[in-house]
């Protein structure tokens, strides 16, 4: 039937899907990955019964954890996620859940508040947030450089900030629309926008994972040191994807894969990097061809990757 279902036969799959804690947890893993503390407040039991059903689920290979520093990120099995068949039964049972309702409203607080807390981060240092300490800080020159091999054109440029690099981009006579989740973020980059003479450049407040934006929009997405601040990065990429034109180019910068936990405190950062076998995976779920991973070293700062990839069409 399934490679899962032929590890723990008919009888073991239907036995991890009959206890309804284990159900709530898949519903909960449904929407987004999350952690031993969040799903404790989304289901509202103790740590200790949510850590003990996550055992057995990992052992029925339906979850899967991934280490991010100190912290643990349970998700779906890649394998329940592919497999057609099973997840039909995974969400049929689950759709019988008599708590869903109540642990989706749950869940909602609890991924608002995480929200919030980000969008917070970014308004209490706007207009200083490029004076701190970046690890990647050679990202903007980067980004500039491969802007500057592209003709001008509808440049998107996701999680702006301050606009260091949307104002770069419109100098180079990109008509630049700039996206960011936090409003005092977006007022800093329109002043200084409009102090810099700066017409072709307009500014959106958005989520990455919901973008306010039109579909095949831009000739250049650009998702520069932000992929690591979002919730579900591969949500965001696919979201990219579809505001570029047919032909357009999703660009993404970002960290590699570290271990500097003072990241999340100081720069507000989600993710601890990335594996560029996870971004390359990403970038060609989200339907673009011809995609390019890199490694890139940058003096001083920790190294990045830099992907790349065209949206087919015509």
């Amino acid at each position: 039937m399934t490679e899962i279902a032929s590890l723990q036969g008919p009888g073991g799959l239907f036995q991890l899907l009959a206890d309804e804690t284990r159900l709530r947890i898949i519903r909960a893993l449904l929407e987004c990955p999350l952690t031993v503390g969040e799903l404790t407040e989304v289901l509202d039991l103790p740590q200790s019964t949510v850590s003990r059903h996550l055992g057995v689920l990992r052992r029925g290979e339906l979850v899967a954890d991934r280490r991010d520093g100190t912290y643990i990120w349970y998700s779906l099995s890649e394998g329940l996620l592919h497999d057609e068949h099973l997840a039909a039964v995974v969400r049929a049972a689950v759709g019988r859940l008599a708590q869903a309702q109540a642990d989706g409203e749950r869940q909602a607080a609890v991924l608002e508040a995480r929200r919030a807390r980000t969008q917070g981060f970014f308004d209490a240092l706007a207009g200083s947030y490029h004076n701190l300490a970046k690890p990647g800080g050679g990202a903007e020159g980067l980004a500039i450089a491969m802007a500057m091999a592209l003709p001008p054109g509808t440049a998107i440029d996701l999680g702006a900030g301050e606009g260091d690099i949307t104002l770069a981009l419109a100098r180079l006579g990109h008509r630049v629309i700039a996206v960011d989740a936090a409003p005092a973020m977006l007022r800093t980059l329109e002043a200084r926008a409009c102090a810099a003479g700066l017409r072709n450049v307009e500014a959106q407040g958005g989520e990455l994972e919901a973008l306010p934006l039109a579909t095949g929009l831009g000739d250049l997405v650009l998702l520069s040191q932000t992929l690591h601040h979002t919730r579900r990065p591969e949500v965001a990429l696919r979201e990219a994807a579809r505001v570029a034109r047919p032909g357009g180019r999703v660009v993404v910068l970002d960290l590699l894969r570290h271990e500097q936990e003072w990241v999340r405190e100081r720069l507000g950062d989600l993710w601890l990097g990335f594996e560029p076998a996870a971004l390359q995976a990403w970038l060609a779920a989200a339907g673009l061809g011809d995609v390019v991973v890199e490694t890139v070293e940058v003096p001083g700062g920790l190294p990045l990757l830099a992907g790349r990839g065209t949206k087919g069409g015509n």
